[in-house]
């Protein structure tokens, strides 16, 4: 099957494709800026860390796996997290791990 590829035709495929992918970037904010938002649990957040290098993994688990990096974290970046620590891991909320290594809890925290 050939297609004729006029102008009106590739002007319509362009418009198109620019949308889908308008549309995908907007949710990839929405979700991003849902996720940051979140609180860690449904208990009153006391606890608060920042991230001490650049490209800190959160994972889906509390476990190192190439295939559970949901998020990065940059250097100095703060988040809520919850007290809860396992296997080396500080949980941020649901399904966000990351290494309790590589962030310290805020002043005036309790973590």
């Amino acid at each position: 099957m050939k297609i004729k590829w006029s102008g009106k035709r590739t002007l319509i495929a362009l418009v198109l494709l620019a949308g889908v992918g308008l549309l995908y970037v907007q949710g990839a904010d929405q979700r991003r800026e849902q996720q940051q938002e979140a609180p860690a649990s449904s208990e009153t957040v006391a606890c608060r860390v920042e991230s001490t290098t650049d490209g800190l993994r959160v994972r889906s688990a509390p476990a190192i796996d190439p295939a559970n990096v949901v998020d990065e974290l940059a250097q100095g970046e703060e988040v809520d997290a919850s007290t809860e620590v396992r296997n080396g891991f500080r949980k941020l909320g649901e399904g966000r791990w990351v290494s309790e290594e590589y962030v310290r809890p805020l002043a005036g925290t309790t973590c």
